[in-house]
Order: structure tokens, then C-alpha cells, then sequence
């Protein structure tokens, strides 16, 4: 049985957005790889690093008997109907699996150039798929039978240490193609879930309202596997601390062992105010870097998108990060009220401006499938679009009465233009340095290879002129 694996390309997203080189490695479908490599030959391409022509002459040569792509984003299904299209062609049978085909199976399987959606966690479904080489009878999974779409009962939610770690000897052998801000990284999963239902969000959904993480002992294991290739990792969560004692448990392990690497990941500002011993033992583990949705500055605005923190939670969070040598992405979202008017828009970019956030990014409020949003605006009449290319967070896709697409879009360009990034950067790194002390620093710098990666990277941020 051969098996090819396809991570599908993106549609390039708003042209303003400062260049943050980003890529993070296709970890979904090294763990789908992780279970069948023992049952079939496998091959993994990732079209975002390699152009279409290069994927459909690998399907070709290869002929596979499946073809699998996994998306999470709806506006990639224009790109996964293009590998589906070719594959069936040649002949595979096709499965797609991820966010947006577990939201919306019915569509998504109707499409004449996919066979088979793998609904939720797919690793245990699609090896089970593999095996029976039929979908019939397999939780987790929807398919078409003559022209009939039948929808399988759910395959019941694993407990994540059973969970064979990715594949990562699939990647590419080259160097480089994998990177946070330019920096080459690893990334993994310590849980998945959350507990949280903001209204723009479905992973609630896609996880059914459950929460799980991973053994510590698990976690470690792969952690040593990831050191080997790098000193940089993400932990890509959808929560990563909703159980405070388990993540100093892991911290607390980390620093026993002595990993001398550099953690990033998810947080939300709340957290921070609620239990700041856990993001300093964080700090003293290797967390430098943490991702935080602020969303909006208006406490009304953050009560209506089920956010449970105010806007002075924002604040003290940002300065205790700070105090702890964090650096700080924080996104906002223009319009995330639906009242919203061009005054909140410009008070939204001022307080940014005035937050010192280092990493400070901007989208536009999209209704996506599966979210409390999107039933809002369907009930309402608001929707523009139901094409699901353009959803892509820069693209107005909701009627608003007191804004047009127009001028969401010209103050999303303006938010890009005004608000600095990595303000003051000799500053910060020295605060950084007075927090962490050499103590912390020089036992991760004196690897030879990351500080040559991290030197010339550091000082690309300086002299990108959109960064500052």
C-alpha cells in the first residue's frame, strides 16, 4: 500500500502584513505518518515549500493508492480541491482530514474530487481506513456510496499517550524550511482542546467541548527526539495553560534535565494575572516567546466575544511578561464588534500603539464554520461571502451598520502601517538580559550552530524596515 501525504499550500494572505517568516512544520500529518509507517510506504510533500508542478509529478511517479491532505483553514479548500482533482485522476483514492472538513463533512465530501473525510483526531481513523482499504464501519469518517454520503458515528476522542510521537524523518533533508521569525524550530502538542467558547473560534467544537494533555514523561520523550534537530520549539496548543500545576510539572522537569532551549507558545492574558508564579517558572524552564490573543480593547467588545478578561488584565499582563523577559505577539481584531464604528477602529490601533507589544498583528473579524459567529451572522443576514477562499482574515467578509468593507480594509492597512513592531529592539533585548541574566542565556548560546543561526536572524530584525 503506498501513501502519499500532502500538506496544501495557502492562499497568500494581506499584502501589508509586515514579513514575519513563518512556517511551522506539518506536525498533523507526521503524526498520521507516525501510524501507518508500519503498514504502508509513505511519502510526505509539503506544497508549501515545493510548487504544484513538483507534487503532481510525485503523484504520478509514486501512484499511490491514497492520497491524504490535511487543512485546517477554509480558505485552502480552493487549493485542496486542485491535489485532490489531480490525484483522483491518477487514480488514488482521497481523504482530507482538519479543522474545516470535520466542520463541514457533508460539503466537504460532496466535492466529485474527494472520497473520503476524516472527521477530528485522525490518526487511529486513517490507519484503521488503511487497513480495511474501505471506509465502511470506521468511526470518524464520512464517504460517498454511489452517489449516497453516509457519516460514520464518531470515533471516540484517544487518550494522547497512546499517541505514537511524528514522523519527523519525513521532512524534507534540507535545512532552514521550517521557522518562527526566521528562527528554525521544531513544534509540538502537549494537549489538545480548550475549555474556552469565544465566539469566533470552533476548536471547542472540533475537540467536543473536552480538554486532555499528555504525560509528562511523554512530553520529555519528545522533547529529546525534537533537541536533537533544534534548541527552538513551539509548543502549538490550543491552550497550553489551562492545568497550572501540570505545566509546572513540566516545567519542573525541564529545568531538571537541563534542556537549554527556547520555548514558545500560546497564553491568554488572564492566565498571566491569575497565576504569575507559573509564568516565571516558565521563564526560568526556557519560555521567551509567548503568542496572546487580545482581540479588542473595549471590555464590551471582549464580553460580547466570550473573552472572560478585561482590557486591564491586558495591560497588567503585558508589563508582568515584560518584568519576566517575554517577548509578546498579540493579535487584535478590527470590527470584532459588529456595532463597531471607524472611531473604534482608530481607538483600537491608538491603544495599540501605546502597549509596547513586540510582535503586534491584526486581522479582520471572519465568520468562520462551526462558530457562534458564524450562526450570528447567518441568523442575521450579514454574510457577504460563502466563498470559502476568501476567508482569510483580511477579507471583509460581514455587513456591518456602521462600516463598510472599504473602510475595514483601509484601517487594517493603516494598523499595519502605524503600529511599530519590535519597538525599540536594543531596549527590549537588554530588558530581556536584565531579566533572564547570562545565567539563563549562555547556557543555550554556547551551542556553536544556534548562535550562528541566532546571530545574522537577530540582526535581520533590525534592518527589516518593517519591523521597526
Amino acid at each position: 500500500m503506498r501513501i502519499l501525504l500532502i500538506v496544501p499550500n495557502s492562499p497568500n494572505s494581506f499584502k501589508h502584513a509586515p514579513k514575519l517568516d513563518i512556517l511551522l512544520p506539518p506536525l498533523g500529518l507526521e503524526y498520521i505518518a507516525a501510524h501507518i509507517e508500519d503498514i504502508a510506504e509513505i511519502r510526505l510533500i509539503d506544497n508549501r515549500i515545493v510548487n504544484l508542478k513538483f507534487v503532481e509529478e510525485e503523484i504520478r511517479k509514486f501512484q499511490p493508492n491514497y492520497v491524504g491532505i490535511s487543512f485546517n483553514y477554509s480558505n485552502q479548500i480552493c487549493e485542496v480541491e486542485t491535489l485532490a482533482r489531480f490525484a483522483k485522476e491518477c487514480g488514488a483514492i482521497t481523504a482530507v482530514g482538519g479543522w474545516h472538513p470535520t466542520l463541514l463533512p457533508e460539503e466537504t465530501v460532496a466535492s466529485p474530487w474527494i472520497d473520503v473525510v476524516i472527521r477530528s483526531e485522525g490518526e487511529l481513523t486513517f490507519r484503521e481506513l488503511i487497513q480495511k482499504n474501505s471506509p465502511v464501519g470506521i468511526e470518524g469518517l464520512s464517504y460517498k456510496d454511489n452517489g449516497r454520503i453516509i457519516h460514520n458515528p464518531d470515533r471516540h476522542l484517544t487518550d494522547l499517550n497512546r499517541l505514537r510521537l511524528p514522523a519527523r524523518s519525513l521532512r524534507p533533508k534540507e535545512d532552514g524550511h521550517y521557522r518562527y521569525f526566521g528562527m528554525p524550530m521544531d513544534c509540538m502538542e502537549t494537549s489538545k482542546g480548550c475549555p474556552f467558547d469565544c465566539r469566533f473560534c470552533a476548536i471547542h467544537v472540533f475537540y467536543r467541548n473536552t480538554y486532555r494533555h499528555r504525560s509528562i514523561p511523554h512530553i520529555m520523550r519528545e522533547i529529546r527526539q525534537v533537541r536533537q534537530r533544534t534548541r527552538f520549539l513551539y509548543f502549538i496548543d490550543d491552550n497550553f495553560i489551562v492545568n497550572p500545576s501540570h505545566v509546572l510539572g513540566l516545567c519542573e522537569a525541564i529545568i531538571k534535565e537541563r534542556m537549554n532551549m527556547f520555548f514558545m507558545t500560546t497564553a491568554r492574558a488572564d492566565m498571566v494575572t491569575k497565576r504569575p508564579d507559573v509564568f516565571e517558572k516558565m521563564a526560568k524552564a526556557g519560555f521567551i516567546f509567548l503568542l496572546l490573543g487580545f482581540e479588542s480593547f473595549s471590555n464590551k467588545t471582549l464580553k460580547k466575544l466570550n473573552k472572560c478578561f478585561q482590557f486591564q488584565e491586558i495591560k497588567t499582563a503585558i508589563r508582568t511578561l515584560h518584568d519576566l523577559g517575554y517577548m509578546i505577539q498579540g493579535n487584535m481584531i478590527l470590527g470584532a464588534n459588529l456595532d463597531d464604528t471607524e472611531k473604534d477602529l482608530e481607538s483600537t490601533i491608538e491603544i495599540a500603539k501605546s502597549l509596547n507589544i513586540d510582535f503586534p498583528t491584526f486581522s479582520i473579524l471572519t465568520p468562520y464554520p462551526g462558530t457562534q459567529l458564524m450562526d450570528e451572522v447567518l441568523a442575521k443576514d450579514l454574510l457577504l461571502s460563502n466563498d470559502w477562499c476568501k476567508y482569510t482574515w483580511f477579507n471583509p467578509l460581514i455587513k456591518y451598520e456602521n462600516l463598510t468593507s472599504e473602510q475595514l480594509l483601509k484601517y487594517l492597512d493603516k494598523a499595519y502601517s502605524e503600529v511599530p513592531v519590535f519597538k525599540k529592539p536594543f531596549l527590549r533585548l537588554l530588558k530581556i538580559y536584565h531579566a533572564r541574566g547570562l545565567g539563563f542565556l549562555l547556557p543555550r548560546f554556547c551551542n556553536i550552530s544556534t548562535l550562528k543561526t541566532a546571530i545574522p536572524r537577530i540582526k535581520n530584525l533590525f534592518n527589516n524596515k518593517k519591523m521597526n
